[in-house]
């Protein structure tokens, strides 16, 4: 019977210890968790499609200035040939 007594004790403490923590998560605590997350995860990343778009559209600017520099290098050999 005093085990009883001093192991019920020791869980009691075990017991208050963990619920004075905040160990375990409630559910109300873990919806706010999950809207703050998805609240930055929204600001701060985008989605695939929108990178895939992105990257697309740089690399067709990167296409035109290249085809740009091309035809001003062109016309500096034509001017240069020119002279000479």
């Amino acid at each position: 019977m005093e085990n009883y007594l001093v192991w019920g004790a020791c869980a009691l403490y075990v017991i208050n210890t963990i619920i004075g923590l905040k160990i375990f998560a409630r559910t109300e605590e873990l919806n706010k968790l999950e809207a703050s997350l998805m609240k930055y995860a929204m600001e701060h990343f985008l989605t695939k499609e929108t990178y895939n778009l992105n990257h697309q559209f740089l690399q067709e600017q990167i296409t035109n200035i290249h085809r740009d520099i091309s035809d001003v290098k062109d016309l500096l050999i034509k001017v240069i040939t020119r002279e000479n």
